[in-house]
């Protein structure tokens, strides 16, 4: 899949690198429109939206991994779409995303069908509470305006999906998806089926009797998290640390019990993408740990949300360790830095579609990634969190690694210049612009041929100019692959890479 060439590394940064969520989505939800309007509402379309997109792509992409000219045109088109999202053409962007993975589908899809996927599902309330009375709703939207003289009214099914997959509800409805149409329905939830048990539910959209689209999310509380919220932050302000272990994870805990909320933001990933009632359930349960004195993140496997306290600052993470840190023996330890517009989940859940849990559980090595933006380039930021995972697990201080994409990659070249004596090996995915530095540790160059948005030849031309000075460089070129789509295929081997280097003494 790559094509190699060694040479000595390189290294610095290009922090116009790109990823792929714009910051800038509007939270707020757009009012009802009539279904006569002429163009979609654009402040509807949400950062949540975006994020749904492009998981949608990756998981259709490592589903079926499309081959020859195909791989070039989709990445072709994934970098471009990437641009709209950076000059605020959101709805654009989605269509684009959207087409793309449908082309990757094994079947092909009707009209009606595509038509579908235009629109988004939220239900309203947003947090569906047991212990509430109000009435359950599901808000039909359309996202992007569909063009076409072939559909008028087309049937479909809203669908609630139980955790098995098992379908607990199916509203059929019936929307206007004639040119410019501009949908906005609200259905009415059967309230024999909206009660079901707590959890986080996926909402189907798609043609009567047919697969569908995953067009939305609810998650289903017990009683009210603000309730909740509230009263857990009263309790942990009673908890005195006698420890910067239990300082460090008092910390996590509030930042985790903030995210409880009956409205979450369409902006912040960390709630929206959350199963919130599991999240109550777990911060209760970390509240009664630290009451009794024990540190509730110690040896935990499995994947987490959570803060590094760097000064004044809170870091927010997301760290995935290995059923292996339940061990006493000492994990590798890989920092992974995801590129502009995106956030700390963008590794566990996009690139990949989140390859990375499985390399690192199969590997046994503890990741973790912040948010690169507050996290920063600041040797002394990485030496700081590796001194605080210490508090959690066991790590192997020889093999620390960091890895980056994009603006991450920018971060990461300016982390190891001239750091060996932290950082064992690195690596820099397309971006990272390398100048000559002694005591820079072993250094991957990524460099995707058809990267439309950080240009192939400036990474190159840093690499080799570095590299002539001796420095340990290794530069691999990904034929066919843009910006983006080739980090989950660069992955697996791009780790296998940096495990093989030790930090030199």
């Amino acid at each position: 899949m790559w094509r190699n060439s060694c040479c000595g590394i390189a290294l610095l940064s290009v922090l116009a690198g790109f990823a792929n969520f714009p910051a800038n989505a509007d939270e707020t939800p757009a009012a009802t429109s009539p279904a006569t309007h002429p163009a979609v509402d654009q402040a509807r379309v949400t950062r949540a939206d975006l994020a749904a997109a492009y998981l949608r792509l990756e998981q259709a992409y490592f589903a079926n991994p499309p081959a020859g000219e195909k791989v070039s045109t989709i990445n072709r088109g994934f970098d471009q779409a990437t641009m709209a999202f950076f000059m605020g053409r959101n709805a654009e962007a989605i269509r684009a995303i959207d087409a793309l993975t449908e082309s990757i589908e094994k079947e092909e899809r009707r009209a009606a069908q595509r038509a579908i996927s235009s629109l988004k599902v939220t239900p309203e309330p947003a947090v569906w509470r047991l212990d509430a009375k109000d009435a359950r709703a599901l808000r039909v939207q359309s996202i992007y305006d569909w063009e076409s003289d072939s559909l008028d009214d087309v049937g479909c099914e809203v669908r609630l999906l139980g955790t098995d997959g098992t379908v607990l509800a199916a509203i059929p409805s019936t929307v206007g998806l004639g040119p410019k149409a501009n949908v906005d329905v609200r259905l009415a939830v059967p309230e024999a089926s909206s009660k079901p048990r707590p959890g986080r539910y996926q909402i189907e959209l798609g043609l009567a009797g047919k697969p569908g689209v995953i067009a939305g999310h609810v998650n289903v509380v017990s009683s009210s998290l603000d309730a909740l919220r509230e009263a857990n932050a009263e309790q942990l302000a009673k908890i005195k640390a006698d420890s910067p272990a239990i300082e460090k994870a008092l910390a996590s805990c509030r930042a985790r019990n903030q995210l409880l909320t009956d409205t979450p933001s369409v902006v912040n990933s960390a709630q929206f993408m959350a199963d919130l009632h599991q999240l109550s359930e777990d911060v209760t349960a970390e509240i009664a740990a630290l009451a009794a004195g024990k540190n509730p993140y110690a040896n935990k496997p499995g994947d987490n949300w959570r803060v590094f306290v760097s000064g004044k600052r809170e870091v927010p993470l997301r760290v995935f360790a290995p059923q292996a840190a339940q061990a006493d023996e000492p994990l590798p330890l890989l920092v992974v830095l995801h590129g502009m517009g995106g956030d700390e989940n963008m590794f566990f859940e996009a690139y990949g579609a989140g390859i990375i849990k499985q390399i690192a559980e199969k590997k046994g090595v503890l990741v973790v990634s912040p948010l690169t933006y507050t996290f920063g380039s600041d040797i002394r930021t990485l030496q700081s969190l590796v001194e605080d995972l210490a508090a959690d697990y066991q790590i192997d201080r020889d093999r620390v690694y960091v890895l980056g994409h994009s603006m991450g990659a920018g971060a990461t070249a300016s982390l190891a210049r001239g750091h060996a004596d932290t950082i064992a090996a690195a690596c820099c995915i397309a971006g990272g612009s390398l100048s000559p530095t002694s005591g820079t540790p072993p250094v991957l160059v990524v460099i995707p041929e058809l990267d439309g948005v950080v240009p192939p030849a400036r990474v190159r031309t840093s690499a080799e100019r570095a590299a002539s000075t001796g420095m340990s460089v290794e530069v691999r070129e990904m034929p066919g692959f843009g910006h983006t789509l080739a980090v989950g295929i660069a992955l697996p081997d791009a780790v296998d890479w940096l495990l093989k280097h030790k930090r030199t003494p």
